[in-house]
């Protein structure tokens, strides 16, 4: 009896090894932690007061001199790297590199606005491996 139990044993750990294991979705560690990060608020602001964003918009003029990208997390697992990717008109302008630390963490980026900026904007928020957390559009006016 004792031996039936040895060979069902053994048998239940090769087919987990050889059958079930390459099935199962590989994670990188990085990856895995990417994963919990949850992203709370998007938007773009006019300025950053106390830390919180002040009139937040879709359209800047080119006379308020700055555009904000303001993020804010709720889920931070570990200290991870975001990006701020933003783009004038689907050509990359700038890419900033943001360090989020746990438990929840705010941060922002922003440019200087002048009159070759007029047009139409985005701001793709990036994991540090590339996946797309959001994307925010706003248009740059005179």
């Amino acid at each position: 009896m004792r031996n039936r139990y040895f060979y069902i044993c053994l048998v239940c750990v090769v087919v987990y090894l050889f059958l079930l294991q390459p099935l199962l979705p590989v994670k990188h560690v990085g990856d895995a932690h990417a994963a919990q990060l949850e992203l709370f608020q998007a938007l773009m602001a006019e300025d950053i007061f106390s830390n919180a964003p002040r009139n937040p918009t879709t359209a800047f003029s080119v006379k308020q001199k700055k555009a904000v990208c303001f993020t804010s997390f709720n889920q931070v697992p570990q200290k991870l790297i975001i990006y701020h990717n933003w783009y004038h008109r689907d050509v990359p302008s700038a890419k900033i590199r943001l360090t989020l630390k746990p438990p929840r963490w705010s941060t922002y980026s922003s440019i200087e606005l002048n009159k070759t900026d007029i047009g139409p904007w985005r701001v793709e928020i990036t994991d540090e491996t590339g996946n797309v957390l959001e994307v925010l559009r706003f248009s740059v006016t005179e």
